[in-house]
């Protein structure tokens, strides 16, 4: 299947700031059944992004925007190919750092009953494995209602606990959570995911978990619908939660006040 993506982000300040840094995951990830064909990054105000790979494998762009604004727009187009052959994995030496915890991603007690729940049988077979986590996304689903009102990007998984509710960056991070008390390597996943039925509109990013298992390597479990990722899911970024794979992230110098409007189209070719 091959994907036309528009990510289209927004700011506007109730007057104007001095100065805007920020960096930008916004260039669909290469390997694990899809490539990027074609990639543009348009930024307002005549600014050029510089671009790096980051130490998870990511495509970051990051521009300084020196001179009094009270807007900017960073949109995105991409021409994705997706479910196509998985080439082999790599980095299998470095999995075992997706086992260590830091917020929002905690080691409390709720994490530990929900992981208990779902007890790998045998951690060296693939099949025990892949069935504890689909049972892991299935309870979250059911067991959590998807609100958009009630957490933030701030929100860490003892919040979500307590709330019973979350968006799909929570349901994520529960995952990741659960995973890892289980002795499972696991990691957020940023993206999108294409719906046939919304007409070519989606309303926002998309997020998910993947976990490593052996023989097999990374396998993604989109708890929120819930599922296995497929070909209608596109990577964006990966890390260990989502302060590292957050498709735009940054900081401006200034008194007033900002509000930030997101939309992604996305369209099958």
């Amino acid at each position: 299947m091959k994907l036309d993506i528009v990510h289209a982000t927004r700011y506007h300040y109730s007057g104007p700031i001095a100065e805007t840094v920020m960096e930008v995951r916004l260039r669909p990830m290469d390997g694990a059944g899809q490539r990027c064909l074609e990639f543009k990054l348009e930024l307002s105000h005549g600014v050029k992004a510089r671009s790096f790979i980051d130490g998870y494998g990511n495509h970051v762009h990051y521009f300084n925007l020196v001179r009094p604004h009270g807007n900017l727009s960073v949109t995105s187009h991409s021409v994705v190919e997706t479910g196509i052959e998985h080439g082999p994995e790599v980095g299998e030496d470095l999995v075992q750092d997706f086992l260590r915890f830091r917020s929002p991603v905690k080691d409390v007690e709720g994490i530990r009953e929900l992981a208990a729940r779902h007890t790998v049988s045998d951690l060296n077979s693939p099949e025990s494995v892949e069935a504890a986590l689909d049972g892991l996304a299935l309870t979250i689903c059911r067991e959590f209602t998807y609100d958009r009102t009630v957490t933030n990007v701030y929100s860490a998984v003892d919040e979500v606990l307590a709330l019973r509710a979350g968006v799909c960056q929570d349901f994520a991070h529960l995952f990741i959570a659960a995973a890892r008390a289980m002795g499972i390597p696991a990691r957020y996943v940023s993206g999108y995911i294409h719906d046939p039925n919304e007409k070519g509109h989606n309303v926002a990013s998309h997020a998910w978990g993947e976990a490593w298992v052996g023989g097999r390597g990374w396998i993604g479990f989109d708890a929120t619908h819930p599922v296995r990722t497929t070909e209608h899911h596109v990577k964006l970024a990966v890390g260990r939660d989502y302060t590292d794979a957050a498709p735009t992230r940054g900081v401006y110098v200034g008194s007033a006040t900002g509000t930030m409007a997101i939309r992604v189209k996305t369209r099958e070719l």
